[in-house]
Order: structure tokens, then sequence, then C-alpha cells
């Protein structure tokens, strides 16, 4: 007689483990560079803005300048260090000011009728038909560029698409019955999206941050090389990059540095978006389970 052995769950444990593969990469890289910036706060190789004519265009692996100096003797490693704290300043000002009111727009628009639905709605279609880059184009041009500045562009551009995630989740969350059971028993709107449906959302409003954040950084990297972002004294990576456009046929790491930090952090924080979303979303558990 042929005995069928039952499955195993080896493969269950495979898959659980892939699935938070990205979650694990993505938790290192978001830490190695939340403990860059936070370093950058007790110490610098040296003051990233100050010339050192006698240090300029140095190479890689130069003593006391690890990743070399740029066209003014300017150590590469403490703009880099100072560049992510900026990036950190302006993607997440602009990824947390997109929240609170994505936030709250999107519950008004489930919770509070057709006419607020509506009205939210296409406002948050008319915002999402200009292009974040000409919204920043036009606050640089009227307030002056700057890491504000850039924080208002983000959090314009991001607010609309936060609104329309944060409406579809909540009105999935009051078609349900626990929803109508608290309606029986005569709890008012405020109540129920507080008590019920922020809690139940938490979720998609951690993996949405994750990825307006990094979003955030890329979006300001651009403005920033375009030079309507950050400008010196501060420091970002997209004016480093502009900045190592005029030395690439001389010394191309000076660009290098800087698109490989940028590379490295926007995958690291999609990853743990994505990883947090495999996680967090129920459906997503119950279908590997």
């Amino acid at each position: 007689m042929t005995i069928t052995a039952p499955a195993v769950s080896v493969p269950k444990r495979r898959r659980r483990l892939d699935l938070n593969a990205s979650l694990v990469v993505g938790v290192v890289l978001t830490i190695g560079f939340l403990a860059i910036a936070i370093i950058s706060f007790f110490w610098l190789p040296s003051n990233p803005n100050i010339p050192n004519i006698k240090a300029r265009m140095m190479p890689p692996f130069s003593p006391n300048h690890w990743l070399g100096t740029d066209g003014l003797g300017r150590d590469i490693v403490a703009q880099l260090m100072v560049g992510a704290r900026t990036s950190i300043l302006v993607g997440a000002g602009g990824a947390s000011i997109a929240l609170v009111l994505g936030t709250i727009t999107g519950l008004v628009a489930a919770a509070y009728g057709k006419f607020a639905d509506e009205a939210i709605s296409r406002g948050a279609d008319i915002l999402l038909s200009i292009p974040g880059m000409v919204t920043a184009l036009v606050l640089a041009a009227t307030m002056g560029s700057g890491a504000f500045t850039t924080i208002l562009a983000l959090s314009a551009f991001f607010t609309p698409s936060f609104t329309r995630v944060i409406r579809s989740a909540a009105m999935g969350v009051l078609q349900e019955d626990f929803i109508t059971s608290a309606k029986l028993y005569g709890r008012g709107r405020l109540f129920i999206l507080a008590r019920h449906v922020i809690p139940n959302i938490a979720g998609v409003m951690i993996v949405q941050f994750t990825l307006y954040f990094a979003a955030g950084i890329l979006t300001e990297a651009g403005l920033s090389y375009l030079g309507v972002g950050v400008t010196r004294p501060s420091i970002s990576w997209g004016m480093m990059l502009n900045e190592a456009q005029q030395t690439v046929g001389i010394s191309s790491p000076l660009a290098i540095w800087p698109g490989l930090a940028i590379v490295l952090v926007v995958l690291g924080l999609n990853l743990l978006g994505d990883g947090l979303r495999d996680v967090l979303d129920p459906k997503l558990k119950r279908r590997s389970a």
C-alpha cells in the first residue's frame, strides 16, 4: 500500500522567509541611513562648506579623505553625511505633512457623504493633474529655493495621492459589519473613525509613509540637481550631483558617490515599505497561510 506523505511545513516557512527578505534588507539599509544622519550631528571628518584649495580633487582612499574631495577641496564623506541629514528632513517632512493632510481629507471623503466625497475627490484629481515639478518651480520662484520650499512642494504633490489611498482603505473598513454594529450602538462618526477605522488602516498609512518618504528623497534630489531645491550652505545629494557634473570628465567618482547614496536609500525605503505591506496586510497573511 502506498502511503501519501502529508505536506510538510518547510515550503511555508521558506515562503514566509522569502516574504520578509525585503523587509530585512530594507530595515538594514534604512537603519544605516538613519545612523549616518545621526552621527553627522556629533562628528564630521571636516567642515563640508569650507574650501581647501591645497586638497582639491583628491582621489578616493586618500589620507584623511576616504572618498576624496571635490573641486574646492571639500571632503566628500562629510558632504554625504550632511546630505543624509537633509534627505531625512525634506523627505520625512514632505511625507509627514502629506500623511496628516491626506489622512484627514481621505477620512472625511469616506465618512461624510457623497458631497464631501465628490468635492475632495475632484479636488485631488485637479491637483494630481498639475506636475509636481511645476509646483516646485512656482514655489521656488515665489518663495525662493531651499529645504522649506522643497518640503512644501513635496507635501502639495503627495497629499492628493495620499488622500485617494486613505479614502479607498477607509471605505473598505466602513463597509464591515462591526461598523454597522457600532452605528446601532449610537456611536458617532468621529468615534468610529478614531476607534475603528484608523487602527484598521494604520498599516496602509505606515506603508504609504515609507514609500512617499523614498519618493520625497528622490524628488528632492531631482529638484536640487536642477537648482531649485536645497542650496548651500545646506547640502543635499542632488546638489552634489549638480556640482559634480562640471568635473565628470575629470573625476567621475564625484558623481558616483551621491548617486549611489540616493539609489541605496531609496531602494532600502521601498523594500521596507514592501516588507511592511507583506507583514501588515491581513489578506496577504491569510493567503500565505
